[in-house]
C-alpha cells in the first residue's frame, strides 16, 4: 500500500516537473514519494515470524494470532525489560 503510493507520488510529481509546475505541488510531491520508499526501506519494526523458539528471557504473552501473510499461528513473545516482541510460528 504504501509503496504503491510512494510510487504514485512520484508519478505525479514527475509529469508535473516537466509541466514546470515545482511548486506548491511537484517538488514536495517528490520530497513525499521518497520518503515514504526511504521509510519502507528503514522501518525494522516489522520482522516476520520466526521458526526458531524464544530464547532465555523471552516471557510468553499469552497473545495468539493468524498471521495474514503466512496464514499460520504465530504467538508472541516479549522481552519485559526492553519492552521488544517477538512472533514465533506455532
Amino acid at each position: 500500500m504504501s509503496l504503491g503510493c510512494a510510487i504514485a507520488a512520484l508519478v505525479v510529481a514527475a509529469v508535473l516537473l516537466i509541466a514546470g509546475h515545482f511548486f506548491p505541488f511537484g517538488v514536495p510531491l517528490t520530497f513525499i514519494g521518497v520518503g515514504l520508499i526511504l521509510s519502507l526501506i528503514y522501518d525494522t519494526r516489522y520482522k516476520p515470524a520466526s521458526r526458531r523458539p524464544a530464547g532465555p528471557g523471552w516471557v510468553d504473552t499469552g497473545e495468539r494470532f493468524i498471521d495474514p501473510e503466512t496464514k499460520r499461528r504465530v504467538a508472541v513473545f516479549t522481552r519485559p525489560e526492553t519492552g521488544e516482541r517477538e512472533y514465533i510460528e506455532l
